[in-house]
């Protein structure tokens, strides 16, 4: 699984163009034509409002594209309700949950990585495991 990190506690930038370009990457698409109909919900226009920043994804857009990536949708959806928080504080309480989100897979994908790799101790060539 990806961890994508971007700073959107405080909404100075929406994390929805960021998410789109992803997918664009991700999918290999040259053209942001190549995203209408690909994505749910979106027209040539949509598109270019959610890359400049002009609308947040809805919620099925921002699921579509956490699963298309391999993002933790629950980091996603929680981004994206940031940027439609109508209110700093309501942006600061979505940013920060999605923050603590972001690090609890950060810190699962870690721990599995231990499990499954170990640790080399620097006196030995045996894994030792955590």
């Amino acid at each position: 699984m990806i961890v994508l990190k971007l700073e959107n506690v405080k909404g100075d930038k929406m994390i929805s163009g960021e998410l789109i370009n992803l997918l664009k990457e991700k999918k290999k698409f040259t053209k942001d034509g190549e995203l209408v109909g690909y994505v749910p919900a979106t027209t040539k226009g949509i598109i270019s409002e959610l890359k400049s920043g002009k609308r947040p994804l809805t919620d099925e857009q921002a699921l579509f594209i956490a699963k298309e990536c391999g993002l933790n949708p629950e980091w996603v959806l929680a981004e994206v309700a940031a940027d439609r928080a109508k209110t700093e504080e309501l942006k600061e309480i979505w940013g920060t949950l999605a923050k603590k989100l972001s690090r609890t897979v950060t810190a699962a994908a870690l721990a599995v990585s231990l499990v499954f790799c170990g640790v080399q101790h620097k006196d030995s060539t045996k894994a030792v495991f955590a």
